[in-house]
């Protein structure tokens, strides 16, 4: 009995710290289950709480590593002179430098020009006359000469040719026909001026100046000579090439 009377005392008591009971249809609170801890996890993950999407930050880059940049641009194309144009090559290997070993009296500004060796040993009323030519010219494209010499002096007899007397010149304007070249040579002084053709009639490069009849010619050549008037207008070739070196390769006439 004495038992029974303490249980039913302790459950009264139980019964009386408890919380009352909740009126009827009264929602019930969820039970709080989560963490600060695990709250912030599930924001980093969901990204709920900030409202926007996290994005990744880049790796770091390697030390040392050097940034790519974008390629160069590809030179521009090398210019192509006149005589490579024309002729698919210079007119001789180092034909840019200039021809005269040293300055010639009576003419100025003749130790700069680019002409080819045969210049070497001219009279220097031929080598002014080819000056006056050469600056009367437009500049070339490439570092170039713009006239070059086939030939000039020559070893002989003075009364066979002109050449031997170093008062003759057989010469290319570079982008010129022997007719132009001619008309060239004609206006800057020189007495007799001869246009070069192949067989078939068509203009040669080249054409031939001398100062034959001058004060400067001797011998046959000269004033009152029997080969002063004697300069031929025109050269045909006997083969359809231009390429004859003497004068048996050619037929000469007066137009």
């Amino acid at each position: 009995m004495i038992r029974l009377a303490l249980a039913s005392s302790a459950a009264t008591l139980a019964l009386a710290c408890a919380p009352p009971p909740a009126p009827a249809g009264a929602p019930v609170a969820a039970r709080r289950t989560d963490t600060p801890a695990v709250r912030d996890d599930a924001a980093a993950r969901t990204g709920d709480d900030a409202g926007a999407r996290i994005e990744p930050s880049p790796p770091p880059s390697e030390p040392g590593s050097v940034p790519t940049s974008a390629p160069e641009p590809a030179p521009a194309p090398k210019p192509v002179g006149c005589w490579e144009r024309t002729f698919g090559q210079p007119p001789a290997a180092g034909s840019e430098t200039p021809s005269l070993k040293a300055a010639v009296p009576g003419c100025d500004r003749c130790e700069t020009l680019v002409l080819g060796p045969r210049a070497e040993g001219l009279h220097p009323q031929v080598l002014v006359r080819v000056r006056d030519v050469v600056e009367a010219l437009p500049r070339p494209e490439v570092d170039e000469p713009v006239l070059w010499i086939n030939s000039g002096r020559r070893d002989g007899e003075p009364d066979d040719s002109m050449h031997n007397q170093a008062l003759a010149i057989d010469a290319v304007i570079c982008g010129m026909d022997t007719r132009q070249t001619g008309a060239r040579l004609r206006e800057a002084g020189f007495t007799c001026v001869i246009e070069y053709y192949d067989a078939a009639g068509n203009p040669c490069h080249f054409a031939h100046a001398d100062l034959r009849g001058t004060q400067w010619a001797q011998g046959a050549y000269a004033k009152g000579g029997r080969k002063e008037k004697t300069c031929p207008k025109r050269a045909k070739s006997k083969t359809m090439k231009c390429d004859g070196s003497t004068k048996r390769d050619w037929t000469y006439s007066e137009g």
